[in-house]
């Protein structure tokens, strides 16, 4: 029985983590952690746990946080975790980090995009980016595990099989949707009720950290270089993320040639599933799962091709993903505890 951690349990994230994992029959969640709420029973900040949880959360001390624990998920704010992170903590505990801290940036991208100094490389060099369907050996070794972020991960998986075989043109637009959970559980005046609902609006049009991320996966995966537009949306619904990514046609190839390149990559990936031909991603059709669908359309009048994902930003684009990476790290089955049937209405 790996005993686990979960640092930041009372964001949304967190809350996943903390409803997934409660049925993991390889885990016993032993710490239940949140600055916010220390001292407040969980079932306080989340009465759907009541009856389930009589646990209260306790604050997070860094100098006692890997006592008798083996996995530790930290869902933090950027920053927070590579603070506190040190080599003696990396030693005793697995982390499995659901932040931006450890994906792929260089210091100036890190300072860049989120005003703060990169934490150290001897640091971030422990970590393995956990893309679970391209990285699955490399998990398996992993000492600790940075989790990719959820339009990083659409963007990834939709795309990596035809950069890989160079089906595509190496520049691609993406537009993406994105639900309002995306921004976390603190209250902003974006994500107010009467701010966000019935609106629409792009957001960090050219500085969304996730297009870094997913660039340099890409190119780290498939050793291609890969130039990425993407402009992301907030949408007024709870949970999902959609990405369109309208690319070029490097090869002259029809339908069935594409769809026989996914199949090749993602035939024995049960979480990622690719649609019949005439069937559109939708996230209600994701809703509360570890699944992505792709599709995608051949415009044989201009040679573009366009790719549709979608998947529940909380699940495969967070909580699900660790979880997924925690049984892969520990040879457990990767669908264990996160094996749902998506929930559509």
């Amino acid at each position: 029985m790996i005993k686990v951690g979960i640092a930041g349990a009372t964001g949304y994230a967190g809350q996943e983590l903390l409803r997934l994992l409660h049925r993991h029959p390889e885990v016993e969640i032993v710490k239940i952690l949140s600055e916010t709420y220390a001292d407040k029973p969980y079932s306080y900040v989340y009465r759907n746990f009541t009856g389930f949880t009589q646990e209260s959360c306790a604050a997070l001390d860094y100098e006692t946080i890997a006592d008798g624990i083996d996995v530790l998920f930290t869902s933090l704010p950027y920053g927070v975790l590579m603070e506190k992170l040190n080599e003696d903590l990396l030693n005793r505990v697995q982390v499995i980090d659901l932040g931006v801290d450890y994906r792929f940036m260089n210091q100036t991208e890190y300072k860049q995009y989120y005003g703060k100094d990169h934490p150290p490389i001897h640091l971030a060099s422990r970590f393995t980016y956990g893309l679970c369907e391209w990285n699955e050996n490399g998990i398996r070794a992993a000492e600790h595990i940075a989790n990719p972020g959820c339009f990083a991960t659409a963007i990834q998986l939709a795309l990596l099989p035809l950069i890989q075989e160079r089906i595509i043109a190496p520049q691609v637009t993406v537009d993406g949707k994105c639900a309002l959970s995306g921004s976390g559980r603190t209250l902003t005046l974006g994500t107010h009720f009467t701010e966000a609902n019935e609106s629409v609006k792009p957001y960090k049009i050219t500085n969304h950290p996730h297009k870094v991320e997913a660039q340099k996966g890409i190119e780290y995966f498939t050793r291609e270089p890969v130039k990425l537009t993407f402009v992301p949306h907030i949408v007024p619904m709870q949970r999902g993320i959609l990405v369109t990514c309208y690319t070029r046609l490097a090869q002259s190839v029809d339908h069935d040639r594409i769809r026989s390149v996914y199949d090749h990559y993602y035939r024995d990936k049960p979480f990622v599933q690719l649609l019949e031909r005439g069937m559109y991603v939708e996230t209600k059709w994701v809703k509360q799962s570890n699944m992505c669908h792709i599709n995608f359309e051949v415009d044989e009048e201009d040679s573009s091709l366009i790719v549709f994902a979608a998947l529940d930003n909380l699940i495969k684009g967070a909580a699900g993903q660790a979880i997924q990476n925690l049984n892969i790290m520990n040879g457990f089955p990767q669908h264990m505890a996160i094996d749902d049937v998506p929930v559509c209405l």
